[in-house]
């Protein structure tokens, strides 16, 4: 580094800093347009040879095809997802309603720990009337928080439209200028330019094998989840197997937004064994079944060592939330990627 460069260096690093502190709000919606780019750059490919190379009417169909595609149908599953689980929530009221709560309490205890633990709150009828009271106080806090939150919502409302247009720019704009945004990447790469292509195919790569993974983990737990259900003889077994896949998708809460209702209701109807067997093979299998497919998937044929693609999975999704999953086991595969730039160099002299 000559004296002339470095002060244009350290500033370019200070703005480089800022601009991405600017930017970090909308930093998931960026990810994401990135990776559906990555995705859909062959059929954008064949939308500029049918246009013959008129990147604007390219760019366009690409943005509503996508739209059309991944957009719409997200929309469409969150609405679905909210609709059957209002239904399952209003099952649960409506079971309440009917009095079958002192009847869940004495199927309760026919297993003697359940049986034990009633006695110690003063038996079945005590636990009725405090069971009761806690969810009428519990009705009442939900409308509370409901009032409350509804600035909370506007302001989440707004942020969510933003991140919206933001996605769609970025989709318009890596559509039509992707190639030279590479190839410019490329000059300005600090390293070699096979090393530079190398490491955005490694980012290709497994943006692919991460999206895999999450759908391939969310239709084996979908099953699972089904299987489950026919062997408890729950109502609508498919469409219940159908929103635990969906839902496996949700942070933190996941499929446990579709298997808990349900056990309430199990539970509720004084169906105990059955509430029983839904828990544990929801906890033991429908949970951790997707612990194994992703790993599986996001690892594929390649030479990375589970460990790292587990660790890549699970530590990125509790540092960055969703966009974690995809963050980071690219990261994984670029650390190992310049590892081996690295090793190379060291053999080349």
């Amino acid at each position: 580094m000559t004296d002339s460069t470095r002060p244009l260096r350290v500033l370019l690093l200070a703005t480089v800093v800022l601009v991405g502190w600017l930017v970090r709000p909308f930093a998931d919606a960026l990810i994401v347009a990135a990776v559906v780019v990555v995705l859909a750059w062959p059929f954008h490919h064949r939308l500029l040879r049918l246009t013959h190379e008129r990147r604007a009417l390219a760019t366009g169909l690409s943005v509503v095809a996508v739209t059309l595609g991944v957009v719409l149908p997200v929309v469409g599953l969150f609405l679905l997802v909210s609709r059957e689980l209002a239904a399952l929530a209003n099952q649960v009221a409506v079971e309440l309603d009917r009095g079958d709560l002192a009847t869940f309490i004495t199927s309760m205890q026919r297993v003697p720990l359940l049986a034990w633990l009633v006695g110690q709150v003063g038996g079945a009828d005590a636990l009725t009337v405090e069971l009761r009271g806690a969810s009428r106080d519990t009705v009442a806090d939900i409308a509370r928080a409901i009032g409350q939150s509804v600035p909370d919502l506007v302001g989440r409302t707004a942020r969510l439209v933003l991140k919206v247009t933001v996605f769609e720019l970025a989709l318009s704009t890596l559509f039509y200028r992707g190639e030279a945004l590479l190839m410019w990447l490329t000059r300005l790469s600090p390293l070699r330019p096979a090393h530079t292509q190398r490491l955005l195919k490694v980012f290709s790569d497994f943006a692919r094998k991460v999206v895999t993974a999450g759908l391939v983990a969310a239709v084996v737990q979908g099953l699972v989840a089904g299987l489950g259900y026919l062997l408890v003889g729950i109502e609508r077994p498919i469409l219940l197997a159908f929103l635990t896949g969906v839902l496996s998708f949700v942070p933190v809460v996941g499929t446990a937004a579709a298997w808990v209702p349900v056990t309430l209701i199990l539970l509720l109807q004084g169906h105990t064994i059955g509430a029983l067997v839904v828990t544990l093979w929801s906890i033991l299998l429908t949970g951790t079944v997707d612990n194994i497919v992703k790993p599986l998937v996001v690892r594929g044929h390649g030479d990375m060592p589970a460990l790292l693609v587990f660790l890549g999975v699970f530590g990125g999704l509790a540092a960055f939330g969703v966009v974690g999953l995809l963050v980071g086991p690219v990261l994984m595969a670029v650390l190992l990627a310049l590892l081996r730039f690295y090793e190379e160099s060291l053999e080349g002299g």
